[in-house]
């Protein structure tokens, strides 16, 4: 946990949730006193309110995978996102509910998408849009096709189960 540079903030961040871009804008405002997240919740007594922030689980899975990739662990030719899918890659990075657990539930969760309505409702700065910064590599395949295999989908719903009783997506372009 991050706690911000004005005392009454903390925020979560959780890997693979565009957290290095938030940190490092956050950082270049003077608000946060280190440019890279570490992805670590260790509850402190503190009165602060606390962000932890998500991204569609489908999205983050497929930014996961790229990961691996972008990190020399995989080569993407020659291992498919329907290759991780089914394999123990898959199962390295948990959900948030997994990872943190009932630590959840001191959070509120900010889902990337709203990013930047989050930031001006909340601290009244406009940040740019995200723009996958760090999507370095990709494997030149539409998310559509992809997440049209009911195998993948039910996969990623089951790893997720726990999260998506607590956290509201819209997960309609998916299911």
């Amino acid at each position: 946990m991050h706690i911000l540079n004005d005392g009454k903030h903390a925020f979560v961040f959780p890997p693979r949730c565009g957290t290095r871009w938030i940190a490092s804008e956050l950082y270049e405002r003077g608000m946060l006193n280190t440019k890279g997240p570490h992805h670590d919740f260790r509850f402190e007594e503190a009165d602060v309110k606390i962000f932890m922030f998500v991204r569609d689980p489908f999205t983050r899975e497929r930014s996961i995978h790229r990961w691996l990739a972008e990190t020399k662990k995989i080569e993407l030719d020659t291992f498919t996102f329907e290759d991780y899918i089914d394999s123990e890659w898959f199962e390295l990075e948990p959900s948030w509910y997994s990872r943190y657990g009932d630590l959840n539930n001191l959070v509120q969760h900010i889902d990337i998408a709203d990013i930047n309505i989050f930031f001006k409702e909340t601290f009244d700065i406009e940040l740019p849009q995200y723009d996958n910064l760090y999507h370095m590599v990709d494997d030149n395949r539409n998310d559509s096709d992809i997440f049209s295999n009911p195998h993948i989908v039910e996969k990623i719903l089951q790893k997720y189960h726990e999260d998506l009783k607590h956290i509201k997506f819209d997960l309609t372009k998916y299911i």
